[in-house]
């Protein structure tokens, strides 16, 4: 039987709660948004400006929320769903980039992006699903927040100290509405079962944007350390603030035994409400740590100042705080050992006032410890298998399903990939741009070889997660060196590309002792120390020469991975080289969509600094529909999944899906680098920016074609072909055209590609 429109947009109760890649995408939009609200607080210390920079964060954080209900009810594979998504991502990325001035010049801005993220999707869902529960559900919700919208417009007009306090009763409101389930005088309150939301897919939702902040520590800290220097003190300053962040995200998935899930399914309707506004408390206190963590790594041994020790203090607290109020609101457990946390933080804090940024930081870092210790030591241990070699081949049950640990690695990506993005906009020559380009493929690879090393292996086995957790941050230092890793700081570069792969080839090729999988850990290892001879050796010679070692070494490094690492003495089956396709597909997936971060973090940025006038919205606009783009085109024809592919053919084929993905990263850093050219200056010279323009969405049809034919076998592939022949027959007119037009040029090109890319068909 056919399903009523109603039916195909609803979500239906056995429809698998995956995170889909427009949720994933919409996520990203929150990193810039959090990076934004911490430099905001890092302005300015006093109690106006952080009672202003908590209110925007409750905001955007309920723009979050709001797109987590809607692809809970909705079904987010429907057309109308995902544009929904997307809108609200576009104006939630709108609101961030609004946050410096958001009591100052550009209030209206903030509020109206606030505003239209709300009611267009409830007035849209009305629309839709007029005469449907989930349709009166929204008319009482745009009814609250059209009330409420009065408020932040009028706000927007008068002067600070008002503004504040009726965007407060506007913020209150709207965090009340949901919670007494957006009763309206003379409608019939809505039933219990049409409040409820679904405990799977929004525990994974909550999960899942908890690491994407948490992440946001880490790329506020690897920017800061970056900027400030790599001398040895920054470096241990930052490894503090790596540290803190670690157990901040660790502290939040113990004890074992507790589930979102089940509390979610089991209780009350207000419990999901309870668990947000929890979250929201703890994501505070991540913002006010992502500050601390720039103040300790740009002045580790700094003069003692109350508020920089105040600050680095704060994070943790908060988060401690939020942390009991979880286990108190969302589990009903009566929580000591956060509280004690508070305590002991609480309590050191006039001693503390006293010390510089590190010695605050490693005390801050020792009471974390003490409390993620505690939490261990409760809850039922995971079931393992009967030997430490069982346990490290033990297979997931379910490969689509990414660990925190893969999660929280992956957004180290970001970081790397805006570093080159930068480094590649600093200097738009051809040396500099093949420079980057190798840099580029150096960090991709220990991506690659990192996700080969989750799919081989157990991800929750201990000994792979604390290799996951030293793999990410040596791949920090890497992102960190970026900028000058052609100049004095190859050696920080080359050591940890080369040390990541040696050391995680001396951990596993021994606890493989027994399995014939051995050899094949062995192969990789000695393939890895031949390139490092390369990475380390060209880290002593000049610009030049280096760049013609790095990038041999990366041919190594690639090669020999495609015909499976041959070592003479050293054989393994192909069968041994065969990855799990669900889970290598979804790896790939994930790394892509982190790559379109970039696009939206640094366009973002651009936007926020460049100003608000007419030409460079049009032009922020144009990049976060590159953006969209680039990943629609990835997605279609929908015929077909990369899992299933990789399943059914030769080991080779999910070694040349890498390859793919990264070209078409490739493509999205270029693309990242041209769009904050023409947000800057969108009528500006063109000069040598149209190779960036240009060339970024050349390169990565390039990738996509290539991953045409690896996907589905095409052997004549003609679109991305012709896309291509497009874009070179209208750079010659492009060449004295200013930056906007030669940008709405080649993303007009890159949309019709998609649209034929959509009316395909596999046979």
């Amino acid at each position: 039987m056919a399903r009523t429109r109603w039916e195909s947009l609803i979500r239906t109760p056995r429809q698998p709660r995956d995170i889909t890649f427009v949720e994933l995408f919409f996520d990203l939009a929150i990193i810039f948004a959090l990076m934004q609200l911490s430099r905001r607080l890092l302005s300015d210390f006093d109690w106006e400006n952080s009672l202003q920079t908590l209110l925007l964060l409750a905001a955007v954080w309920w723009i979050w929320v709001g797109a987590a209900r809607t692809t809970d009810w909705l079904d987010p594979n429907q057309r109308f769903t995902q544009g929904i998504v997307i809108g609200m991502m576009f104006a939630g990325l709108v609101a961030a980039a609004s946050v410096p001035e958001a009591f100052g010049e550009h209030s209206i801005v903030f509020a109206a992006a606030n505003v239209a993220a709300h009611l267009v999707r409830h007035l849209s869902i009305v629309a839709a699903l007029h005469g449907h529960p989930v349709g009166a559900r929204s008319t009482r919700a745009a009814i609250w927040f059209g009330s409420t919208a009065v408020l932040w417009i009028t706000g927007a007009f008068l002067p600070t100290a008002p503004q504040l306090v009726l965007w407060s009763v506007a913020m209150i409101l709207d965090y009340v509405g949901v919670g007494v389930g957006w009763r309206v005088p003379r409608l019939a309150p809505l039933g219990e079962e049409h409040l409820r939301v679904r405990g799977d897919h929004i525990a994974e939702r909550h999960r899942q944007v908890f690491i994407i902040a948490v992440g946001e520590v880490l790329l506020t800290s690897g920017v800061s350390l970056s900027r400030a220097g790599l001398d040895g003190v920054r470096i241990g300053a930052f490894v503090l603030a790596f540290a803190i962040a670690g157990l901040i995200a660790r502290a939040f998935f113990l004890p074992r035994g507790l589930s979102l899930q089940d509390a979610l399914d089991r209780r009350p309707s207000t419990v999901a409400v309870r668990a947000s506004y929890t979250h929201l408390v703890m994501i505070v206190g991540i913002v006010v740590t992502a500050m601390g963590a720039e103040i300790l790594i740009s002045e580790p041994l700094g003069e003692a100042r109350a508020q920089w020790s105040a600050a680095i203090l704060a994070g943790p607290f908060l988060f401690l705080g939020g942390r009991a109020l979880y286990a108190r609101l969302v589990f009903q457990r009566r929580p000591w050992r956060a509280p004690t946390g508070m305590l002991i933080i609480a309590a050191i804090s006039p001693a503390m006032l006293r010390l510089p940024p590190l010695a605050v930081a490693g005390t801050v870092t020792a009471v974390l410890l003490g409390v993620v210790f505690t939490y261990g030591r409760i809850g039922a241990d995971p079931p393992r298998a009967e030997t430490p070699l069982a346990q490290l081949l033990q297979k997931r049950e379910n490969p689509r399903r990414l660990s925190a640990y893969e999660l929280f690695f992956d957004l180290a990506m970001i970081f790397a990939l805006t570093q080159v993005s930068q480094r590649m906009l600093a200097d738009i020559t051809l040396g500099n741009i093949a420079e980057s380009m190798v840099l580029l493929a150096g960090v991709y690879w220990v991506w690659v070889a990192t996700a080969w090393s989750t799919d081989w292996f157990n991800p929750d086995d201990p000994r792979l997660q604390r290799l996951i957790v030293v793999v990410m941050l040596a791949g920090l230092l890497m992102a960190a060196a970026v900028p000058s890793a052609f100049g004095e700081h190859g050696l920080l570069f080359a050591g940890a590309y080369a040390g990541t792969h040696l050391v995680r080839g001396l951990v596993l090729v021994p606890a493989l002792r027994g399995s014939p999988l051995q050899a094949r850990s062995a192969r990789v290892l000695v393939w890895f120390g031949i390139s490092a001879v390369l990475w380390l050796v060209g880290a002593f010679l000049p610009a030049s020469d280096r760049l013609f070692l790095w990038a041999a070494a990366i041919v190594v490094d690639g090669v020999s991975a495609w015909f499976g690492w041959p070592v003479p003495g050293l054989s393994a089956p192909q069968s041994h080289l065969r990855v799990i396709g669900e889970h290598i597909a979804e790896r790939y997936r994930q790394v892509y969509i982190i790559a379109l971060g970039a696009v939206v973090l640094l366009s973002g940025q651009a936007y926020s600094s460049a100003g608000f006038d007419d030409f460079r919205t049009l032009a922020f606009a144009l990049a976060f529909t590159s953006a969209a783009l680039m990943l629609w085109s990835y997605f279609l024809p929908p015929d077909r999944d990369l899992g299933d592919v990789v399943n059914s053919t030769a080991p080779k084929v999910a070694v040349a899906a890498g390859y793919c993905h990264g070209i078409m990263i490739a493509g999205t850093v270029v693309v990242a680098a041209s769009a904050e050219i023409y947000i800057r200056s969108p009528l500006g010279q063109v000069n040598a920016a149209w190779v960036l323009i240009v060339g970024g969405v050349a390169l990565h049809t390039v990738g996509r074609t290539f991953f045409g034919i690896v996907m589905y076998g095409a052997r004549h592939p003609w679109r991305g072909p012709l896309a291509l022949v497009v874009l070179a027959a209208i750079t010659p007119g492009l060449l004295t055209a200013p930056p906007l037009v030669v940008a709405a040029a080649a993303i007009s090109v890159a949309f019709l590609l998609t649209l034929a890319y959509g009316r395909s068909r596999i046979r």
